[in-house]
């Protein structure tokens, strides 16, 4: 097994990687809307927030241990999923979103006030689900907990979208323990699961088959319940499910 176990050296990386940060650089774009419309973040964010404040450190020093820690589980126990854009990731989203941050502000503040919130809102849930879904379909590695998930997911034949969404409620529920801050798109923000899933299936059937770049793990762990997938052999899906 090796380290990177997605990553082929074919002549479709090269687009596979452009995917992949294309749909970063979409997905850290909704972030930074979410941010700046201050209409509340999502469980987890929101979590780690009110475990920075009870432990009197940055918050930033709380996504840094959660992260590194699901790192490391996830090469342990889902290497299916984990690739070196698991590292990526972590490099790179904080640039992307700290850039989007400075544009927004700089040059579209409107978005943020009045009657533009509520649209804005739901541009940014759009824009993190879409742009999640771009990236992760590409199947070169994905963060340490949504591997684990996707992991789970194959292991017990339920959607990831279920499971990622009962682990927003996993976390809505210890925030509220600690007293976090909550707003409407605290609430909102779980539909993305479903939304993500939708694009993802339906660019694995269509434009991605078109590039070649389609994967059936797109299909598999995320979409169909461990339904057998009618294009693929029994023993395919069988197969598919083991790391």
């Amino acid at each position: 097994m090796t380290l990177f176990p997605n990553l082929e050296l074919n002549k479709k990386l090269p687009l596979k990687v452009a995917v992949y940060f294309v749909g970063m650089f979409i997905g850290c774009g909704g972030t930074a809307v979410i941010t700046l419309n201050a209409l509340g973040s999502d469980a987890m964010n929101t979590l780690f927030t009110a475990v920075a404040v009870k432990l009197q450190v940055l918050p930033g020093i709380v996504y840094t241990v959660f992260n590194s820690t699901m790192l490391v589980v996830g090469f342990l126990v889902a290497r299916r999923y984990m690739g070196v854009g698991s590292f990526l990731m972590i490099l790179v989203q904080g640039f992307f979103i700290n850039m989007w941050l400075h544009f927004f502000s700089a040059f579209a503040p409107w978005l943020f006030v009045g009657w533009a919130k509520a649209p804005t809102a739901a541009l940014g849930v759009l824009l993190t689900s879409f742009g999640s879904a771009l990236s992760t379909s590409m199947q070169l590695g994905t963060a340490g907990f949504e591997a684990c998930l996707f992991t789970l997911a194959d292991k017990i034949k339920i959607e990831y979208k279920y499971l990622k969404t009962a682990s927003e409620l996993v976390y809505f529920a210890l925030a509220f323990l600690l007293d976090g801050v909550f707003g409407i798109m605290t609430l909102i923000q779980p539909s993305g699961a479903f939304i993500s899933s939708f694009f993802m299936e339906n660019l694995n059937k269509t434009l991605w088959v078109r590039l070649g770049i389609d994967d059936e793990r797109n299909r598999l762990s995320r979409n169909r319940r461990g339904k057998a997938d009618p294009a693929q052999p029994a023993e395919e899906e069988s197969h598919a499910c083991t790391p």
